[in-house]
């Protein structure tokens, strides 16, 4: 509803737009058409402004869209590189599912666990995670990499995902003495100014992508929209 009320308030105000138009505008016309007939045109064929704009936001999408897929033609080696990425399978694989989330994303949360039952079921697939630290979760994020440092990426994301509400940086650390990661590493692992260069390469690719919020799953680069295990296997199986 308010999807609609906008579109009646905007043929509203184009309508009112294009009788002043018309009414300011069109006197000088040498074709005989009044400014006053005009006006009575537009006012009593409103469809002829509503075509008009869906004809507009259609262009807007192509275009849109177009745009997106130069940007993803652009930074696709970037994307499903696995260089400063946290990645789980096999390096070489011609098949990668990339995701960019937030560690305090609750829909990233719902997600997590389709997403793990789809790394169980396809190990011959490279699953990459491009953390997003937008929502307060910088912490958690420097952990996932100080983590992976010491081959507990996924055990990580796994406990940081299940976790109840946002983590502390106690609870940080904490989960990694349970994951019984070497503390002092895990330290000056996460705070690394390599750690902190990443993450905000990470940032200004989901830019460049054009990611506008998150979880984003894109599955050898072509965005899908994925709530389950299953959705996400039929787009690796189309992918094949």
């Amino acid at each position: 509803m308010k999807n609609f009320s906008i579109i009646l308030s905007t043929i509203a105000v184009i309508l009112a737009a294009a009788s002043f138009l018309a009414t300011n505008s069109i006197k000088k016309n040498e074709s005989g058409v009044s400014a006053e007939k005009v006006a009575e045109i537009l006012n009593g064929n409103p469809k002829m402004v509503v075509d008009a704009f869906n004809a507009y936001q259609e262009q807007q999408r192509a275009e849109a869209e177009r745009a997106a897929r130069e940007a993803m033609e652009k930074f696709l080696p970037e994307l499903v590189s696995d260089e400063n990425a946290l990645f789980v399978g096999p390096q070489d694989s011609e098949i990668t599912v990339v995701e960019f989330f937030d560690f305090n994303c609750g829909y990233c949360k719902r997600l997590a666990p389709e997403l793990e039952k789809a790394i169980a079921a396809n190990g011959d697939v490279k699953f990459i995670f491009k953390p997003l630290t937008f929502l307060g979760s910088s912490y958690q994020a420097k952990g996932a990499y100080a983590a992976a440092k010491q081959g507990k990426f996924l055990e990580y994301y796994k406990e940081v995902m299940a976790a109840n509400g946002r983590m502390t940086e106690a609870d940080v650390d904490a989960l990694a003495e349970k994951l019984e990661l070497n503390m002092e590493q895990f330290k000056a692992d996460l705070a690394a100014d390599e750690v902190a260069a990443k993450l905000s390469k990470v940032a200004g690719l989901a830019d460049n992508v054009q990611v506008h919020g998150v979880p984003s799953v894109f599955v050898n680069g072509k965005q899908v929209q994925a709530t389950s295990s299953d959705e996400l296997q039929r787009a690796i199986n189309d992918s094949k």
